[in-house]
């Protein structure tokens, strides 16, 4: 046998790859008879390959019975996925930012780190700034903690070592175990929250966006200077945007 050109090949695996291929690049969610059309497939041989996929997590369902990336699917978090996102979440941000006067934050989780894509600003004089594309340290930031607390173990471990482990302020905390605590609580809770771990005398509120098989793979914050942290606004913010991140996942089912 010529093993420059071998002849065994495995067509299943083949037309897998060619449907990821398909879901990555449409705009839209696909029907299964949009899939089997694309690959040139039977609906039944289609609907195997699709479920399979979808077990392992490299596609998944939506409400309506259509198909899209996954979040094991390599690049999930960006391009087509991200543009859904941004407009699904744009009126929450929207209203977030009308209503509380501070900034409003939206990342998404790439494969190895966790990424800003976009921010709107508060209106006031002082305030706590983000911008797109900032990578979000995952042990520190509300936001980076908010994501990084529903990933499994191995993956925790990816995004803090990536990131690296650094003593941004004199209150972060670069301690494993005292992290692994702190996103720990944050799971429990549905929020994470952090006060001047990232910048001095700002704090922040972050929660999970979480999709319909508990997949976490973006969420949103409200950041804001400790000074204008009220008892009430402490309350009321964490709420909020927990309130607003359950409906950006709703709004994602679709």
């Amino acid at each position: 046998m010529d093993l420059a050109e071998p002849s065994i090949t495995s067509r299943a695996l083949a037309k897998g790859l060619e449907i990821l291929d398909h879901l990555a690049a449409a705009d839209h969610p696909l029907s299964l008879g949009e899939v089997a059309a694309a690959t040139r497939l039977g609906k039944p041989s289609t609907l195997r390959l699709l479920q399979t996929l979808n077990s392992l997590k490299y596609v998944e369902k939506d409400d309506d019975g259509n198909y899209r990336p996954g979040s094991r699917m390599p690049g999930a978090g960006s391009h087509a996925w991200t543009e859904r996102l941004l407009m699904v979440a744009s009126a929450e941000m929207t209203k977030l930012n009308h209503d509380l006067a501070e900034t409003v934050t939206l990342a998404v989780l790439m494969n190895d780190h966790i990424r800003v894509v976009h921010t709107l600003e508060s209106t006031h004089h002082i305030r706590m700034s983000n911008y797109p594309n900032r990578i979000l340290p995952p042990y520190a930031s509300s936001l980076g903690k908010a994501i990084t607390a529903f990933q499994d173990p191995e993956q925790i471990q990816v995004l803090i070592q990536v990131f690296g482990l650094y003593q941004i302020t004199e209150k972060t905390i670069t301690e494993t175990v005292l992290i692994r605590e702190d996103l720990a609580r944050a799971r429990e809770r549905g929020y994470a929250c952090e006060f001047e771990e990232t910048v001095a005398g700002g704090c922040c509120f972050g929660a999970p966006i979480m999709e319909h098989d508990g997949t976490v793979r973006s969420g949103i914050s409200v950041s804001l200077p400790r000074t204008r942290l009220t008892p009430r606004m402490e309350e009321l913010i964490p709420k909020r945007v927990v309130e607003a991140a359950t409906r950006i996942s709703k709004k994602l089912r679709r």
